[in-house]
């Protein structure tokens, strides 16, 4: 009996590591990453349709993005780094044209601001 009741707390301890240790589940759906990604623009003052068409494409990201994991099947990040590039720059271009010019300039210095951030 002690030793189910061990072999049963061993097996309880390696699945809370497992759930622990995340994976890609701590990035969300694609549906919670294109909300967070509304959220940082929150600066940039969107109308109600901004923000509609806004999370249309970032959920189209999300998708291509989840959808690119899937078929690399665990690719180091370098490689993923240079298929998401297009995904990238397909988004920005989708964003920048819902954008007023003023809206713009302040998109281009978040974007900046987080590359900094992230090569750092």
């Amino acid at each position: 009996m002690k030793k189910l009741i061990i072999a049963l707390g061993l097996v309880l301890c390696s699945v809370t590591f497992a759930n622990a240790q995340g994976g890609g589940g701590q990035m969300g759906t694609p549906a919670e990453r294109a909300e967070r990604s509304i959220a940082r623009m929150e600066a940039l003052k969107l109308t109600a349709d901004q923000k509609a068409k806004l999370t249309d494409v970032y959920l189209v990201q999300g998708k291509s993005i989840d959808s690119l994991r899937v078929a690399s099947g665990g690719a180091g990040m370098e490689g993923m780094r240079e298929k998401m590039a297009p995904i990238q720059a397909a988004t920005y271009k989708r964003v920048m044209v819902l954008l007023n010019d003023e809206q713009k300039k302040s998109f281009e210095a978040m974007e900046a601001e987080r590359r900094a951030r992230m090569n750092n």
